[in-house]
C-alpha cells in the first residue's frame, strides 16, 4: 500500500519498473514481473478495504469559521465522473455506447464541505443514470445541507431528504417538472417567468404531480450575454440528440431558477444563489483527481491491474483533501486568501517519497509535515483577488451582514464569533 498510494502520488503515470524501484527505497527487492504477479483480486480487495479505512480516519472535525453554514449539521455536495476502462471490463462496468467508451466507470462523490471530508465514494457502471443512485441517502444528517447536480434530481429522494432526513436541499429546477402553486392550483412556470419584471422573485410553490412537495421556488434573471450562450448550448445538445426545443423553453433560460425548503428565515435569495456556487467546489476536486490525480489515465487491460491503480490513486487523494482542508481559510474570518489545489498537490508530489520513508518513525514524519505547512504556506496560495471574493471569502462577507441580522433580531451573543 505504501508503494501503490506514495507511488502514484509521486508519478501518476508510474509503470510497473517504477513502482519496483519505490518497493526499493523501502528496502524491498523485487522485479517489476514479481510486483505485478502480487496484483491480484487479493491485492485488489485489500485496496477497496483500506480506501474504505481512509475515508473513515482521514476526518477533520473543525468547521469552516462561516457563520452563515453554521445553521446547517453539515454541507453535502453530490456529484459523479466517469472513467474510462478497458473493453475487457464491459460486462462489469458497461459504458453509454455511442461516441463514448464501451467500459467506463462512474465515481460518485459526496463531499462534505463544511469540514471539508470525502465522505463518500462509489463506484457504479458508466452507464447508470445519477437518478439511480440513492445511496447518498444513507449518509445525509439530520439538519444538513445538501447540494446536487440537475443530474440527481428526483422528487422521490427530495420527500425522503425533506420528510424521514429532517434536512435541507438546494437544487435547480429540472424542466418539464410539474408545479402547483402552494394552495394546490396548477402553475405554467414559463407563464410566470413572461409576466415577471426582470428581478429576482419567490414563490410558494408544490413540486410533482402526484407528489405534491412543498418548497421555495426562487428565481433569478441572468446577464443576457450569459442567457445567450445558454440558449447556445442548449440548442446544440438538443441537436445533437435530435430534440427540438420549444420557444417558451429557450425563453426561460434568461433566468436561473432553483427550488429549496431552506426557509426564508434561514437563507435569502440572494444566500440561496450564493450557497449554490458552492457546489462548484467539488468540480474542482475533480479536475484535480483526472489532471493531477492521474486518474485521466489508468494503465493496464488486466481488470486487476486497472483496479488496483484506481483504489490506489483514490486513498491518494483522499489523503490529499485531508492535507488541503485546514487550509480554505488559513488567516481568520475574512482573509481573502484562497488555496491552490493544484499548487498543495505539486508540493505534495515532491515530498511524497519522503513521507513514504518517514511513515516508521514518529520524529521523521512530523519533520516531513512541518517542510509540507512551510511549503504551503509559502507556495501553495493563489493569488488574491482584487475583483470578484473568493468562494470561502464570499460565505464569509455574506456571513457578515448574517450575523448583524441576526444580531438585531434577537439581541443575542454568538458563541462562535
Amino acid at each position: 500500500m505504501q508503494t501503490a498510494v506514495f507511488g502514484f502520488i509521486d508519478d501518476p503515470e508510474a509503470n510497473l519498473d517504477d513502482l519496483a524501484g519505490y518497493c526499493a527505497d523501502l528496502g524491498v527487492d523485487i522485479t517489476a514481473q514479481g510486483f505485478d504477479q502480487r496484483i491480484n483480486p487479493a491485492a485488489v480487495e485489500f485496496l477497496k478495504v483500506m480506501l474504505s479505512q481512509a475515508l473513515e480516519q482521514f476526518k477533520h472535525t473543525v468547521a469552516l469559521p462561516v457563520p452563515i453554514l453554521h445553521q446547517f449539521s453539515a454541507v453535502n455536495l453530490l456529484d459523479s465522473t466517469s472513467l474510462s476502462l478497458p473493453e475487457g471490463m464491459v460486462e462489469e462496468y458497461p459504458g453509454c455506447g455511442g461516441d463514448g467508451p464501451q467500459a467506463s466507470v462512474k465515481v460518485h462523490l459526496n463531499f462534505e464541505f463544511l469540514y471539508g471530508n470525502l465522505e463518500q465514494l462509489v463506484l457504479r457502471p458508466g452507464k447508470e443514470p445519477d437518478q439511480q443512485f440513492e445511496t447518498y441517502l444513507d449518509w445525509v444528517q439530520p439538519g444538513s445541507l445538501n447540494l446536487k447536480d440537475l443530474g440527481y434530481f428526483d422528487l422521490d429522494s427530495l420527500r425522503t431528504l425533506a420528510g424521514t432526513k429532517q434536512a435541507y436541499y438546494i437544487s435547480r429546477l429540472l424542466p418539464g417538472v410539474g408545479l402547483a402553486t402552494a394552495t394546490g392550483q396548477p402553475c405554467n412556470l414559463y407563464e410566470l417567468l413572461k409576466q415577471q419584471p426582470r428581478q429576482p422573485f419567490e414563490l410558494a410553490v408544490q413540486l410533482g404531480v402526484d407528489h405534491h412537495l412543498p418548497a421555495r421556488l426562487i428565481a433569478i434573471p441572468l446577464p443576457q450575454e450569459v442567457a445567450n450562450r445558454r440558449r447556445q448550448r442548449a440548442k446544440q445538445n438538443a441537436q445533437r440528440k435530435g430534440r427540438t426545443l420549444s420557444q417558451a423553453y429557450l425563453n426561460s433560460l434568461d433566468w436561473l431558477i432553483f427550488v429549496t425548503n431552506v426557509p426564508a428565515s434561514m437563507l435569502t435569495i440572494e444566500q440561496v444563489a450564493l450557497l449554490y456556487r458552492v457546489r462548484w467546489q467539488i468540480e474542482l476536486v475533480f479536475k484535480l483527481w483526472k489532471s493531477y490525480g492521474g486518474l485521466k489515465r489508468i494503465a493496464g487491460l488486466r481488470r486487476e491491474r486497472v483496479l488496483y491503480e484506481l483504489y490506489a490513486k483514490m486513498i491518494g487523494l483522499v489523503l490529499t483533501q485531508f492535507l488541503l482542508a485546514p487550509w480554505r481559510m488559513p488567516q481568520g474570518y475574512l482573509a481573502n486568501r484562497e488555496v491552490s489545489l493544484f499548487k498543495v498537490r505539486d508540493i505534495l508530489q515532491d515530498l511524497a517519497r519522503d513521507l513514504m520513508q518517514a511513515l516508521p518513525v514518529l520524529a521523521d514524519l512530523l519533520a516531513v509535515l512541518t517542510t509540507l505547512v512551510q511549503r504551503i504556506e509559502r507556495f501553495g496560495f493563489k493569488q488574491k483577488r482584487k475583483k470578484q471574493p473568493n468562494v470561502c471569502h464570499a460565505l464569509a462577507l455574506a456571513s457578515t451582514v448574517y450575523v448583524l441580522e441576526i444580531d438585531l433580531d434577537q439581541d443575542i451573543e454568538l458563541p462562535f464569533l
